[in-house]
């Protein structure tokens, strides 16, 4: 009876040790990994490199300095939002985004494209990393609207455009100063502490346009086609009126 009462206690002993390391294990585990809120962004650099004025297109690049202040390794959670919200990076695009490149020191992930912007499967290490994408995007007329948002918020914010190519409006944003690369002039504007969550509702305005562009956008579909119209009537009734005076002129001769 002893010796069955001592095997029993053993066995629930043993249980209670087994769930115990499984409920402690848990918990490290849980310890040991970063929060979202320990990711940072020091830097985000945005050059407008080109204003294609016939195409209407603007090729964008953006440099990003990522920071993990803790000294665990933030690991996303993609399978629960619903609970635990967005816990992973991301990162604003404009509406209407086209040729996504985007490269990383990160450890190896995946891309997630949005409709407004993307996220990175990577692990995010202790320390600071890199991140640089680069997108083209259309504009109207000669305007260019992005309401930016800064998910993990941003240390300081920069973005240059060629010199006369525009100017740039946003929140806390002002111009900073004229700087040349590669023999080519660029405006300069600088904001600092955005914090997570904010928006900087960036407009590029006075984009230069193409001649054509201003007449196609300023027109009516229906009138141009009108206009072609009564062209190609003309042209059509120039032709038979020549060939008419011809023919009268070959029998008066």
């Amino acid at each position: 009876m002893k010796n069955k009462l001592i095997k029993t206690i053993s066995n629930k002993l043993f249980y209670i040790l087994l769930i115990s390391f499984f409920i402690n294990g848990s918990i490290l585990k849980a310890e040991s990994e970063g929060k979202i809120e320990d990711i940072l962004i020091n830097e985000y650099n945005m050059s407008i490199l080109s204003v294609d004025q016939n195409d209407q297109s603007l090729s964008i690049i953006t440099a990003v300095k990522i920071l993990n202040k803790s000294e665990s390794p933030f690991v996303p959670n993609f399978s629960d939002v619903a609970k635990t919200g967005m816990n992973f990076i991301r990162f604003s695009l404009p509406e209407g985004f086209y040729d996504l490149y985007v490269e990383t020191d990160l450890p190896s992930g995946n891309l997630i494209e949005m409709p407004n912007g993307f996220a990175l499967t990577s692990d995010i290490p202790s320390g600071s990393f890199n991140l640089i994408f680069s997108y083209y995007v259309k504009y109207n007329s000669s305007k260019f609207n992005f309401p930016l948002h800064f998910p993990h918020g941003a240390e300081s914010f920069k973005i240059i455009i060629p010199e006369e190519s525009g100017i740039i409006k946003g929140e806390k944003l002002s111009f900073d100063k004229n700087i040349e690369i590669s023999s080519k002039r660029f405006n300069e504007y600088t904001g600092i502490k955005y914090s997570n969550g904010e928006y900087l509702n960036l407009e590029m305005e006075n984009i230069p346009s193409s001649f054509l562009k201003k007449i196609s956008t300023s027109l009516n579909f229906q009138i141009i086609n009108l206009i072609v119209i009564i062209i190609m009537v003309n042209i059509i009734i120039l032709f038979f009126g020549i060939k008419y005076y011809k023919n009268i002129r070959k029998k008066n001769a």
